[in-house]
């Protein structure tokens, strides 16, 4: 099984957008903690600290790096890249369509088989 460079990558990635998305955690629950804070005190100015704002934007930026740099390579979505995949039979072939318990044992009578026609 071989393991491409790329994977080494993609998993440290995925662990910074992982520790990205945990920083953005606890950028909410401090401005929830701030804001319950500041009513409680019967402040009137209820905006968030810059601390806060900052650490909001930063990881955001942080978790978008690491989630681009994390997928994989990314697929065509034009009609032909998706059409070569088929072959012309593949396309017509639809499986719903196909009845296999049809009324054509009505139209021809069965013939009793050669053991039955002895006896």
């Amino acid at each position: 099984m071989a393991v491409s460079n790329d994977s080494g990558l993609k998993t440290i990635a995925k662990g910074v957008a992982l520790l990205a998305f945990v920083c953005m955690l606890h950028a909410g629950y401090s401005a929830r903690e701030f804001l319950l804070y500041s009513k409680s005190i019967g402040r009137q100015d209820l905006t968030l600290p810059v601390e806060i704002v900052f650490e909001c934007l930063a990881a955001l930026a942080v978790m978008i790096a690491g989630v681009v740099l994390g997928v994989g390579e990314l697929k065509p979505i034009s009609y032909e890249a998706e059409m070569k995949r088929y072959s012309i039979d593949g396309m017509f072939s639809r499986p719903s369509f196909q009845i296999y318990n049809h009324r054509g044992r009505f139209l021809r009578p069965i013939q009793p088989s050669a053991s039955v026609a002895e006896k």
